[in-house]
């Protein structure tokens, strides 16, 4: 774990002020991070974050041309990105907005080099646990709608067929293994034409 916190990350940085960008930027080269861009602007990052996505995004709410959250918000739904929140004492009640908005950490300034690499190696954690409850529920929701769309086909081939509910699993069931199809595939085939056994599609391979 100790190697994980440590190693170099690319991290675009952006910040409203101009020696607050020269002073984080100089204390995350300290650390060994790479810092490719460094701006004022919330467009500028969205462009370079979308097309080139980094490790890492640290950001201020306070940009020239727009409010920072909203940069990461915009950047998240298109390249979702670790983000961490560099706030003011007097910006807190904007942070837990930003919190449940595509940020993962945040800290309050001044900043320190101690806090600042734990709130690296945090950001990225929480956001691949968010990743993978993501994935998780896009995972659930396909296995939903397969279930929806061969109980469909299963209620299609017992009308046609005139069997029972568990007959009519079987014979799409083999009907999918004779012709090398997925159970899904055969479904949807059974969904689209009403007939369990019309030009059933040959595999793709």
């Amino acid at each position: 774990m100790n190697e994980d916190i440590g190693r170099s990350r690319t991290i675009y940085l952006a910040h409203g002020d101009e020696c607050s960008r020269r002073v984080m930027s100089t204390m995350l080269e300290a650390l060994g991070h790479t810092v490719p861009v460094v701006t004022e602007s919330g467009k500028c990052l969205i462009e370079h974050s979308v097309h080139r996505p980094p490790n890492v995004i640290v950001a201020a709410p306070r940009l020239s041309d727009m409010d920072g959250i909203e940069a990461l918000i915009r950047i998240g739904e298109k390249r979702p990105v670790p983000a961490i929140i560099v706030a003011r004492s007097d910006d807190l009640d904007k942070v837990e907005r930003a919190l449940e908005d595509h940020v993962m950490a945040y800290l309050v300034e001044p900043l320190t080099t101690e806090s600042l690499q734990p709130a690296i190696f945090l950001a990225e954690r929480r956001f691949k646990h968010f990743e993978d409850l993501r994935r998780q529920v896009a995972e659930l929701e396909e296995k939903l709608e397969h279930r929806r769309i061969i109980e469909r086909a299963k209620g299609i081939v017992m009308q046609v067929r005139d069997l029972g509910e568990s007959d009519a699993h079987r014979l799409l069931q083999s009907t999918a293994t004779r012709s090398r199809q997925k159970l899904i595939d055969l479904a949807k085939h059974v969904c689209a034409t009403g007939d369990l056994f019309s030009e059933v599609p040959k595999p793709k391979h």
